[in-house]
């Protein structure tokens, strides 16, 4: 027997959460599907203190940071909320969405959740244009960066180890020190 799903749409999907039909925390709208996060552990806390530090302390007014506070529309069907997001300061007001077009760069922290960042999410945020994609992978100790969207996908992809040091390509001066991140330093 075949099931019938009905996909909801971003504003549906913003109206249930307004109504009180939704957790405020934990869900995330993919393919018009509420998706359940990934428990957050110790390690996944750790790395998003420090990177939110590292993001902040070196944006001297160029970008702002997103720390787990926005919920970004990519599509009628698709709402994530992602750890971080670095929003370019230019044009953007407190009093309006954020845009996909002013997204520099989106930041997941994966501590089981890697399957789904490194899946679904990443084929979201390519084709939505999302121009940089960091996984942070709290088990393994290594961050998957992706670049360069088109369609369904990033043609510039590479896995950094945690004796390395990463900066966004937009921000080639903001220096993220994965030994920080894993509590290696």
């Amino acid at each position: 027997m075949a099931l019938d799903l009905h996909r909801l749409t971003v504003d549906r999907y913003e109206a249930m959460a307004e109504a009180g039909l939704l957790p405020e925390r934990g869900v995330e709208l993919f393919d018009g599907l509420v998706v359940e996060m990934s428990a957050k552990g110790a390690r996944h806390a750790h790395a998003a203190v420090i990177l939110n530090e590292l993001l902040v302390d070196q944006r001297r007014g160029r970008y702002r940071v997103f720390a787990e506070a926005l919920s970004l529309r990519l599509g009628p069907h698709d709402e994530p909320d992602p750890d971080f997001a670095i929003v370019r300061a230019t044009g953007w007001e407190t009093a309006r969405r954020v845009r996909v077009d002013e997204v520099a760069l989106i930041i997941e922290i994966a501590d089981s959740s890697l399957a789904f960042d490194l899946g679904m999410k990443r084929e979201k945020y390519a084709i939505a244009g999302i121009p940089e994609y960091w996984v942070i992978d709290a088990q393994t100790n290594r961050a998957h960066l992706f670049s360069e969207p088109r369609g369904g996908a990033y043609d510039e992809v590479r896995i950094a180890t945690a004796d390395e040091t990463i900066s966004p390509r937009e921000y080639p001066d903001v220096l993220v020190p994965l030994a920080l991140l894993f509590g290696r330093a």
